[in-house]
């Protein structure tokens, strides 16, 4: 007869929870590409500036690092916020890459 154990939970948790950040960063990531080949667009049809590539890049970097904060905190108990931040930020990430690229784009 097997015993209940938590740590067992806990461990196919945390690897289901970085599956879910791999695929979630990976849509992410297709969306600043796509923003990318967009701003790329501008530049060479609206003659717009190279520094229109900021936010995009911003993005590029901070998101990895939310990522990263998100399971910290999720390794310490708080599963279900982390989960709900993690959502929420991609959310809004592909939103506001959405709005940046329509604006861009006449």
């Amino acid at each position: 007869m097997q015993h209940y154990s938590d740590e067992k939970n806990r461990a196919g948790m945390s690897v289901l929870f970085m599956v879910v950040q791999m695929m979630v960063l990976g849509v992410v990531y297709i969306i600043v590409y796509t923003s990318f080949v967009a701003v790329g667009y501008a530049i060479k049809e609206y003659s717009v500036s190279a520094a229109m590539y900021i936010p995009v890049v911003a993005v590029l970097i901070i998101f990895p690092v939310l990522l990263y904060k998100y399971r910290q905190m999720f390794s310490a108990g708080k599963m279900l916020s982390a989960f709900v931040w993690m959502m929420a930020t991609a959310s809004l990430v592909i939103v506001l890459l959405y709005v940046y690229v329509a604006q861009l784009i006449p």
